[in-house]
């Protein structure tokens, strides 16, 4: 039975005097030949994910929406009822329209 030994070493390279001197900086060869693989290509520069490759737009809403209900609650003088000016004020009014926007959004507010 014959054993193959992979080894994947991270190493630098410079000159000084004219010589080449080399210097181990990692041992690499405990993960996956894959994880190597894409070392290598990271540090040869290559892209790992090609733009917008990976990604797909399944819905898009223009902000306005989010300004407009703001603006009105602001107009409304909802605001002035909440007290001074404070961070607290200032978060009710940030999660003020993104409550009215998207109502089931678990992100809006934490129960």
């Amino acid at each position: 039975m014959e054993v193959e030994y992979r080894s994947a070493l991270l190493r630098r390279s410079s000159r000084e005097d004219g010589k080449g001197k080399h210097e181990t900086m990692a041992n690499l060869s405990a993960l996956p030949e894959a994880a190597v693989e894409t070392l290598r290509s990271s540090l040869a520069g290559k892209p790992m994910v090609e733009a917008g490759a990976g990604l797909q737009i399944t819905r898009s809403l223009p902000h306005g929406h989010i300004e407009a209900v703001y603006a009105m609650a602001k107009g409304l003088g909802f605001e002035a009822m909440l007290g001074p000016a404070c961070r607290e004020r200032d978060v009710v009014m940030a999660l003020l329209p993104a409550r009215i926007c998207a109502p089931s959004s678990k992100l809006t507010t934490l129960s």
